[in-house]
């Protein structure tokens, strides 16, 4: 029997206690309108940045890359276990919606990355995404992006 795609269950985006909240998340948000050139721009790449600094300045979230295509962004980040995912992204994109307007898609995604090997791939892939969509000819041709070092525990 087919599924009915028609019915979209809510992902309620919780992480299980057992997961560390040092795991990074790769993060997606997405414009209501996909092919449109919303993010790609020096004023929203500014509005992204500041929104990312501000989370991160408030304990909501550790960046560790940011890139912007034009309908939608990419992350990766760690959260805390005292932020809840699906608020601190809504924050995020409420932060970026006061310097930028925005008609956001309905929630986000988000995936657990579970080793290093596993965020290197995910990197790779989010670089390389300007480039399959033909927007640079290679990943460090593309000025929308922003990277920030992985800390190691002290304790």
């Amino acid at each position: 029997m087919p599924m009915d795609f028609r019915i979209r269950e809510y992902l309620p985006h919780q992480r299980p206690p057992w997961v560390h909240e040092r795991d990074p998340l790769f993060i997606t948000v997405c414009h209501r309108q996909r092919k449109v050139r919303h993010f790609d721009n020096t004023s929203a790449w500014s509005a992204i940045i500041a929104s990312t600094r501000h989370l991160a300045e408030r304990g909501k979230w550790t960046p560790l890359m940011m890139l912007a295509m034009p309908d939608h962004l990419h992350g990766i980040v760690m959260i805390p276990h005292s932020s809840r995912i699906q608020q601190t992204l809504g924050s995020f994109k409420r932060d970026i919606g006061y310097a930028l307007p925005t008609d956001w898609q309905r929630d986000a995604f988000d995936h657990r990355i579970r080793s290093y090997e596993q965020f290197l791939e995910i990197k790779a892939y989010i670089r390389l995404n300007p480039v399959r969509a033909g927007f640079a000819g290679r990943p460090e041709d593309w000025p929308y992006v922003a990277e920030w070092p992985m800390r190691q525990e002290t304790d």
